[in-house]
């Protein structure tokens, strides 16, 4: 798995009560000394009615990423797991869309690396 690989994870609710197995977008790739590889990532939802989070990205070309629906990338929803937890890989986003979550992410944190 590299960054902008679009896999499948368990991944908990923000409230910590449960988690569901969902797509995420991979944003980078750990490899701690004595630890499996890690991997950052980003939750993914094609549930386009929630209330939008800032820095959401719509993806453009969901369908050559391997998505079945339309799909957002939720920057906000950032969770580390461990190499196990990666039930399968889905796809890979466009370059197009990897420069837009690539701005929105530099935004999102603008303040630390200011």
């Amino acid at each position: 798995m590299t960054p902008f690989d679009v896999v499948l994870v368990p991944f908990p609710f923000s409230d910590l009560t449960a988690v569901k197995k969902r797509p995420c977008l991979v944003l980078c790739v750990l490899h701690p000394k004595g630890l499996p590889v890690h991997y950052v990532v980003s939750m993914m939802t094609s549930s386009l009615t929630l209330i939008p989070f800032p820095h959401d990205v719509a993806l453009e070309d969901w369908k050559a990423a391997g998505l079945p629906k339309k799909t957002i990338v939720r920057l906000a929803k950032i969770v580390t797991v461990d190499a196990s937890l990666i039930r399968k890989r889905i796809g890979r986003i466009s370059s197009q869309d990897r420069k837009r979550v690539q701005a929105n992410y530099a935004d999102m944190f603008s303040a630390l690396l200011a």
